[in-house]
C-alpha cells in the first residue's frame, strides 16, 4: 500500500479571513479565537460579541459531547452505538429532527446519500490500519446490509434487519453546527465562523471570504464571498490509500459499494443548515454535477463541482460570488 495524504481541513482559510475587517463589523466588544480536535478532525473556531469568551467554550463542549454521547457508533456511551447493538431503540429527542432530513435527502437523492453505510466502511476500512480493497463478494454482501429503505421509523422509534449500522460520519459535523447555531442564538454573539472539518458555520451580517480546498495541494483554488450561511465540502482528497498503483478514497457508492467516480474531485455545498450542507455535499459527490445541481436546486441549495481535470462549475446563486484563484482550474458552464 502506497504512503497516505494526511486529513487536510478544507475552508480553513475562512477564519483569517473572514473576520479580518473592522469595517465590516463596526464597534463589537471582543474577539476570541481557538482551536480543538473532535470527530476525528481538527476544528477551528473565531466568535465577537459579549458572550464570545463563553460561545468558544460551548463550542468544543457542544462538538464533543454530540460525538461520544449522541453520534459516534465507535463511542461506547453514544445513543447511535446503542442503537446499533440492539438493532434499534428510541431515538434522542434532539436527534429526531436531523434525522428527518437524513431520510429527506437520503430519499431525493435516489440513496446517494446513505445513513446506514457502517457495515461496508468498516470493510474497506480506510484511513485505518484496517485499509484493504475488498473482493467483489464481500462487497455485495455488505451492501446488503445497507439502504436507509431497510429502516423502520416510526413514533420516534427505529428498528433494522441485523447487520444493518446507522452511521452518521457523513452528516455529523453538520449537525453538530446546528446545535452550535442554536446555541449562539441564546447567547450575545455578534459574527462568529466555526470551522467542524470540511463544513462550516458563517454566522453574523456582513461578508465572509471562504477558501475552498485545492484537491490537488493543501491551498486553495478559489474563493467565495458569502453571507451567513453554512458551507461543506466532499473530496476524493480528504482520505484514500493506494494499492497496486490505484487510490481508493472514502466516499464509496451506495450503489457500487466501491468509492465514487462521478468525474469529480470535490463539491461545495452552500444551504441555510449544517446538516443539510453536510448530507448534500456526499449526495452531489456521488451523483456527479448535472444531477446533482438537480438535487441543491430540489433543496434550494447552491453548490460549486471542482472536476477532477479541472473543470469548475457553480450554481446560479452563487457563480457571481466565486473567484478561481489558480490558473490550473477553470470555469464552465457560467452565463
Amino acid at each position: 500500500m502506497g504512503k497516505k495524504r494526511p486529513v487536510t481541513i478544507i475552508l480553513a482559510l475562512v477564519c483569517a479571513a473572514a473576520l479580518a475587517s473592522g469595517a465590516v463589523y463596526g464597534a463589537l466588544s471582543k474577539e476570541y479565537t481557538g482551536s480543538f480536535t473532535a470527530m476525528d478532525t481538527y476544528n477551528t473556531v473565531k466568535v465577537r460579541g459579549a458572550d464570545a469568551k463563553k460561545a468558544l467554550s460551548s463550542v468544543s463542549e457542544i462538538t464533543s459531547e454530540l460525538d461520544t454521547a449522541l453520534l459516534s457508533r465507535h463511542s461506547d456511551t453514544s445513543a447511535v452505538n446503542e442503537i446499533n447493538l440492539n438493532r434499534g431503540g428510541r431515538i434522542p429527542e434532539e436527534l429526531a429532527p436531523y434525522l428527518d432530513t437524513l431520510f429527506e435527502v437520503y430519499e431525493k437523492s435516489g440513496g446517494a446519500f446513505d445513513f446506514t453505510l457502517g457495515t461496508l466502511t468498516d470493510l474497506w476500512g480506510i484511513g485505518t490500519e484496517n485499509e484493504r480493497v475488498p473482493s467483489d463478494d464481500e462487497i455485495k454482501k455488505a451492501l446488503a446490509l445497507t439502504g436507509a429503505d431497510k429502516l423502520d421509523y416510526t413514533d420516534g422509534k427505529i428498528k433494522f434487519p441485523e447487520g444493518i449500522s446507522l452511521d452518521f460520519g457523513a452528516a455529523g459535523k453538520g449537525i453538530a453546527l446546528d446545535e452550535i447555531e442554536k446555541e449562539f442564538g441564546r447567547e450575545k454573539i455578534s459574527r462568529a465562523v466555526v470551522s467542524l472539518g470540511g463544513s462550516i458555520m458563517l454566522y453574523g451580517s456582513g461578508e465572509f471570504t471562504v477558501g475552498i480546498k485545492d484537491p490537488r495541494s493543501a491551498g486553495y483554488m478559489a474563493v467565495l464571498t458569502l453571507g451567513d450561511c453554512f458551507v461543506s465540502t466532499s473530496g476524493n482528497y480528504e482520505r484514500y490509500f493506494e494499492k497496486d498503483g490505484v487510490r481508493y478514497h472514502h466516499i464509496l457508492d451506495p450503489g457500487t459499494g466501491y468509492p465514487v467516480n462521478s468525474g469529480l474531485a470535490g463539491v461545495t455545498v452552500i444551504a441555510p443548515g449544517g446538516t443539510l450542507s453536510d448530507a448534500l455535499s456526499t449526495a452531489c459527490f456521488v451523483l456527479g454535477r448535472e444531477k446533482g445541481e438537480t438535487l441543491c436546486k430540489e433543496f434550494g441549495c447552491e453548490a460549486v463541482f471542482v472536476y477532477e481535470d479541472g473543470g469548475v462549475y457553480a450554481t446560479d446563486g452563487v457563480k457571481d460570488s466565486l473567484e478561481i484563484t489558480d490558473d490550473y482550474y477553470r470555469a464552465e458552464g457560467v452565463k
